[in-house]
């Protein structure tokens, strides 16, 4: 879930749920969510600074945090 409209420094934004039988594979779920999002939508990623406003552009540490996951992925289907 995530909020719209003007959100302020240091609001909350997202809220990223995850179920599964073992605590450590529902932190993965929530934490392989939460990178992919950063690294893709732009929802929170506007800027205003007095009349103006700008979008900002993901962070190269957004893309390497996504792509984590796909080399993971890769390493488990070669098992």
């Amino acid at each position: 879930m995530h909020r719209v409209g003007r959100i302020y420094n240091n609001e909350q934004i997202v809220w990223v749920g995850a179920a599964a039988p073992h605590r450590q594979a529902a932190f993965d779920a929530a934490n392989f969510l939460m990178d992919m999002l950063k690294q893709s939508v732009p929802l929170w990623k506007k800027e205003f600074k007095g009349n103006t406003s700008t979008w900002v552009e993901a962070k190269a540490s957004d893309d390497k945090a996504a792509l984590k996951w796909m080399h993971n992925a890769d390493s488990l289907s070669e098992d």
